[in-house]
């Protein structure tokens, strides 16, 4: 029905003065369209993370967004490439809608406050015609005056990211996701205090290059990807021995490894992921320490700052010091001796984390840390 209707619609425009050329033109319309459906089947891998890594995706769509944009301009310049362009433009805007019509509902959860969600979606969806109206008024002047394409498409694509990244920046989540937890937890081991909700959303990595722990921790990690032999799995359940989770840190990939057991909980999950944020920053900070052949900037006597943070704290980075002198842990490798301290140590430190997180209002028991399904199942 599509390809029919289609080629009408190009008839009666004149598109095609034969009926060949109107049958391939509707084709091809066609196929750009189906390949922009496929594009919503595909997103639906990431549907758990969707929900995760809300603000995230809704940047990335709009990203996508104007990048298919961009494509279908370049149709102008190479029209012998126009079934590519086009498929590979569709696919991008579609895959941007399904991001938009998917974190919709939970941005407007957040607005919300008295029961409201109905009024508030509502008149979300007013505002979003209005702007669309608009838009299409301005964009209409805008061709009859006929200004530069090019030059005023990457001004208009400018102002619609830059408004992009206020809209998700306006969005504030009281609960710990990856990225969040990830700024969160950087501050509070640098003693710089616990961040507040506010600066949290607005800290946080949106773009998977901005955060400096992306992709190096795995949560729900599988054996064969933690452990590079048995001996390795024996030793991390040794050092973890009671806990819901075990950590490894394996040098080759620069990746810290979160093994669940198939009993830990959602406080278990946040607290192993914080673990490994302490592990990463040891590892870190006392590389760069070795590196420079020089202490970190960190207290010495363990005792708090003037932004609040603890004994436990000021302990760990005594310890850092140790490591960048090669002192600690009786000379083992800077990351086995990581690994070992937190084993020791996490506990109190992620005591003091939690406490200070809750007395600022954040909701710990809405973690939302899209962890793998992988658990441990140990006798």
């Amino acid at each position: 029905m599509s390809v029919f209707t289609t080629r009408s619609l190009l008839r009666s425009l004149g598109v095609a003065n034969r009926h060949s050329g109107e049958a391939a033109a509707a084709i091809n319309w066609v196929v750009k369209d189906g390949a922009g459906r496929l594009g919503r089947f595909l997103f639906a891998r990431w549907g758990r993370s969707l929900d995760c890594e809300l603000k995230q995706f809704r940047l990335a769509g709009d990203i996508l967004m104007e990048t298919g944009a961009a494509l279908e301009l370049s149709t102008a310049l190479a029209p012998n490439l126009f079934l590519p362009l086009a498929c590979t433009a569709n696919l991008a805007k579609n895959l941007a809608a399904v991001a938009a019509s998917s974190t919709r509902a939970p941005i407007y959860r957040t607005f919300a406050r008295a029961n409201n969600m109905a009024d508030v979606t509502a008149k979300g969806e007013s505002v979003a015609n209005v702007a669309d109206v608009v838009g299409t008024a301005f964009g209409i002047l805008l061709a009859k005056a006929n200004v530069p394409v090019v030059p005023t498409f990457a001004l208009l694509s400018v102002g619609y990211l830059i408004a992009s990244r206020k809209e998700v920046d306006s969005v504030e989540l009281p609960y710990f996701n990856r990225a969040r937890l990830s700024y969160a937890a950087r501050k509070f081991l640098d003693a710089r205090g616990m961040s507040t909700i506010e600066e949290a959303n607005h800290g946080e990595p949106l773009l998977p290059w901005s955060d400096p722990a992306g992709g190096r921790i795995v949560l729900g990690a599988t054996v064969e990807e933690a452990c590079a032999g048995p001996a390795d799995l024996k030793a991390a359940l040794d050092s973890f021995q009671g806990k819901q989770y075990a950590l490894t840190y394996r040098p080759e990939t620069k990746k810290v490894y979160v093994l669940l057991r198939s009993t830990a909980g959602a406080e278990d999950t946040l607290h192993a992921a914080f673990d490994a944020h302490a592990v990463l920053h040891m590892v870190n900070a006392g590389q760069r320490a070795l590196a420079a052949k020089s202490l970190p900037l960190a207290p010495s006597n363990g005792g708090t700052n003037g932004n609040g943070s603890g004994r436990a704290v000021g302990k760990l980075h005594k310890q850092v010091d140790a490591l960048a002198t090669g002192e600690a842990m009786n000379g083992e490798p800077t990351h086995e001796a990581a690994v070992s301290y937190i084993a020791a140590n996490g506990k109190e430190l992620f005591k003091q984390f939690e406490s200070q997180a809750r007395d600022l209002g954040w909701r710990m028991n809405l973690t939302m840390l899209n962890t793998s399904e992988t658990r441990l199942a140990v006798a």
